[in-house]
């Protein structure tokens, strides 16, 4: 599936549609009604980051094909996925199409899950949308915008938060940079220690407590395969029950590397609480990328105070 295309009728002229779907403070109020307080701020570039207090995520850059009549949008950190809406009068309102592409720019074992969370995720804003420009109530207060721009998959075992980002370093430079417990203080949480006991199968990345030097954060490796993928089993924090699977996936393109973080095992999650947490990973994830890049590619992390 290379897109996914979904559509609905608004009782709403095409200007006051434009209105919602461009300005920052209205997009918040149906497109990330699950995040009370989130405060969506646009700068001249296009780019838009959600705020939360005063650490920002990036979101989105949205760019005007044709005004009133059709923007597109790309997903951040590296605008692979993009999202293109089409506004039409009709029947004295307005048909909204929205067309999700870029999915055959992704692993083709990526492309088919993540495409059906993104048209199940479209589906519940667009029924937002219409509701916020009918003054009702929305239908859907947990219509998450991850599954909206591909970051989550859902094969026939696993659901999954999974992002990525081109760095422009060599494979072997990246592969350093997610293994040495150094450098992942360095770029991950830069007041935290890592330890390492071994880089093998079994060896356990931990935080060492300050005061009684116990291994706190731990995951275990259980899967190795030097210069292109590390997969740990992610140990629960009480009162956190729940194990979960990461995996760093690095692969070479266009001279440089894509490094891919997943986390995996949601289903076992409270179905009140999962996409909650899944949102948060999402958003965490694709900062923490942005320090990844950053720090390879030799400038000032973006979230210096690290995850």
């Amino acid at each position: 599936m290379s897109t996914v295309e979904r559509q609905i009728w608004i009782d709403a002229p095409k200007d006051k549609v434009w209105e919602a779907i461009t300005d920052p403070d209205l997009i918040a109020q149906w497109m990330v009604p699950n995040l009370p307080g989130a405060v969506l701020k646009l700068d001249d570039t296009g780019k838009v980051q959600v705020f939360l207090g005063p650490m920002g995520a990036d979101f989105m850059v949205i760019k005007p094909v044709e005004a009133h009549r059709q923007l597109t949008t790309y997903s951040l950190p590296d605008q692979l996925l993009t999202a293109t809406y089409t506004l039409q009068e009709l029947d004295n309102g307005t048909q909204v199409s929205v067309t999700m592409g870029g999915f055959e720019k992704l692993p083709a074992a990526a492309r088919d899950d993540r495409a059906e969370l993104s048209g199940e995720g479209w589906e519940r804003a667009l029924q937002n949308l219409k509701a916020h420009l009918g003054g009702q109530p929305l239908p859907f207060t947990t219509a998450f915008v991850a599954p909206l721009f591909g970051f989550w998959r859902e094969s026939r075992q696993k659901l999954m938060v999974e992002r990525s980002i081109w760095i422009n370093a060599p494979r072997e430079r990246v592969w350093k940079a997610v293994t040495d417990p150094k450098q992942i203080q360095a770029w991950m949480s830069p007041s935290t220690e890592w330890q390492l006991t071994a880089l093998e199968v079994g060896g356990r990345f931990y935080v060492p407590n300050p005061e009684t030097n116990a291994e706190m954060h731990v995951e275990v490796i259980t899967m190795l395969d030097p210069t292109s993928q590390l997969v740990t089993k992610v140990m629960p924090e009480p009162p956190d029950a729940i194990i979960k699977n990461k995996a760093y996936t690095l692969t070479e393109e266009n001279g440089g590397t894509r490094l891919t973080v997943s986390l995996a095992g949601y289903e076992p999650e409270p179905a009140e609480s999962r996409w909650n947490r899944m949102e948060e990973n999402t958003f965490g994830y694709g900062m923490m990328l942005q320090n990844a890049k950053a720090y390879l590619e030799g400038g000032e992390l973006p979230f210096p105070w690290g995850f």
